[in-house]
């Protein structure tokens, strides 16, 4: 008999000690809600949690964190350590809350990393400019889609020091103090991919080389520009400066800049190179195609540049295609 009673209490024990594991178990797929309750359990779809910083650890790697419905999110600084996508469902407009001062988006999954995508999120910094909406340190892609970044002192920026590959599509960076988009790699080469997106109103005029550009490419990154607009900015709309910068600019537009386009070497360190092809650059208060220093500027001749300040500055090289 007690042998019996020892076996049912062992099962018992079994039993919640499951329950309690699944309880407290990550999720592939956890939610937040303007309604919901952080917790250590939270993330389901019927008890969602109320920030994403929460449903993070409660997620697993490569897991999804998904945005209900409309709201502002996290009043402190988001961190993402693990691939992972940060969401908001169709419809619902989901802002991160302005929290002053930070990188508002850190991304650091170590070299190499694996996938952080970021979609259909509102992010914005009103009045400080300072930090970056986005920040990728470290990983191996990071997609951003559909996305609004405005106010912060580098829109979205990349810094890394192993091979990366970004992908930017349907986004706005606007209203940055700094640069919309600063792409840089001290080791491996940096991919971009930017597709149908708008760079505006940058607003720090000060030194030619380094602020105040809607895209700005500089070491080791390998950047390609399609169907977008860099407009507004104290800068140049697109500027590719320093050893390895490769910027190739086709179907877009850029107007209403300082510059419009720019190839130069930046402060002596080797020299960037542009490829602009059926492009518009017009109404921009400096020069439209600008080479500079030991930069290289190539055009395959059927742009557009038209009423800027100046046209053409520097050796602007007419190529083929192929």
């Amino acid at each position: 008999m007690k042998t019996k009673q020892i076996f049912i209490i062992v099962a018992l024990i079994g039993c919640l000690l499951s329950a309690i594991s699944q309880m407290y178990a990550q999720s592939d797929r956890t939610f937040v809600s303007s309604a919901g309750i952080d917790s250590s359990t939270c993330g389901s779809q019927a008890s969602p949690c109320r920030s994403f910083n929460v449903a993070i650890p409660n997620t697993n790697s490569g897991g999804e964190v998904i945005a209900l419905d409309s709201g502002i999110y996290d009043t402190f600084n988001i961190a993402i350590a693990i691939p992972l996508t940060l969401s908001a469902a169709p419809g619902a407009h989901v802002q991160l809350a302005d929290t002053g001062s930070g990188d508002r988006v850190a991304v650091n999954t170590g070299n190499p990393g694996g996938n952080v995508t970021l979609r259909n999120l509102t992010l914005i910094r009103r009045g400080t400019g300072s930090g970056s909406g986005i920040n990728l340190a470290g990983g191996g892609t990071l997609q951003i889609e559909n996305c609004l970044i405005d106010g912060f002192g580098i829109g979205i920026n990349v810094s890394v020091g192993a091979a990366t590959q970004v992908s930017i599509t349907n986004t706005v960076v606007r209203n940055s103090f700094q640069d919309g988009v600063a792409l840089l790699s001290s080791a491996g080469t940096l991919k971009v991919s930017i597709n149908r997106s708008r760079f505006e109103n940058t607003t720090n005029a000060g030194s030619l080389e380094a602020f105040g550009h809607g895209v700005f490419a500089q070491q080791r990154s390998k950047v390609t520009i399609r169907d977008s607009v860099a407009t507004g900015n104290a800068g140049a709309g697109f500027y590719a400066a320093a050893s390895g910068a490769d910027l190739t600019i086709e179907d877009s537009e850029s107007s209403n800049n300082r510059d419009g386009v720019i190839a130069s070497d930046h402060f002596g360190v080797g020299a960037g190179a542009v490829t602009v092809s059926n492009t518009v650059v017009t109404h921009n208060s400096g020069i439209g195609f600008y080479q500079l220093g030991a930069g290289v500027f190539n055009s395959l001749g059927n742009n557009n540049v038209r009423r800027n300040g100046t046209n053409t500055t520097g050796t602007i090289n007419v190529v083929s295609g192929t």
